[in-house]
């Protein structure tokens, strides 16, 4: 028989499970978010088998999951871990149209920006990403370049790095 990640215990406590399966109390003030998303951002939030969904929640501490039928977008944890996992769905969906700006809001104490010269920028994104990825996997942090100038001949100097996680 197969136990639910939650588990009712004594005086109408819930307890779930995280990701490396240590029970742990819900915080009081957790709660479900939903947002509907495209087609497209339901693809490119999902990544490949699950990885970039995973990701999010790793990295935020919340539960995300993603309903392709619907396309909805559902994020549950305490009010910090919802807003992480929001912020990061809305940075990886952005990258999918556009340049990323990080506005000040972003800021919950998870950000820290590097500047990488622009000779680097190849070296650290690696052949399809996957550098980048694989430092994302190692630390368990989630990053993306910001404010990138796309327009051909380029002179900038460096290039932003946001780097989120704890």
């Amino acid at each position: 028989r197969e136990l639910s990640p939650e588990q009712r215990v004594g005086n109408g406590e819930w307890r779930c499970e995280d990701a490396r399966g240590v029970q742990k109390k819900r915080p009081p003030d957790f709660a479900t978010d939903r947002m509907n998303i495209t087609p497209d951002d339901v693809a490119f939030l999902l990544g490949t088998n699950g990885r970039t969904k995973d990701k999010i929640a790793r990295v935020s501490g919340a539960e995300v999951d993603i309903t392709e039928r619907t396309r909805v977008l559902e994020i549950r944890g305490s009010k910090v871990q919802r807003r992480k996992a929001h912020k990061y769905a809305v940075g990886i969906m952005a990258q999918r149209t556009g340049p990323v700006s990080v506005r000040e809001d972003y800021e919950d104490g998870d950000l820290t920006m590097l500047s990488v010269p622009q000779e680097a920028v190849g070296f650290v994104t690696g052949q399809g990403g996957n550098f980048l990825r694989s430092i994302e996997e190692e630390w368990g942090a989630l990053m993306f370049f910001v404010d990138v100038d796309l327009s051909r001949g380029s002179r900038k100097a460096y290039e932003k790095l946001a780097i989120f996680g704890d």
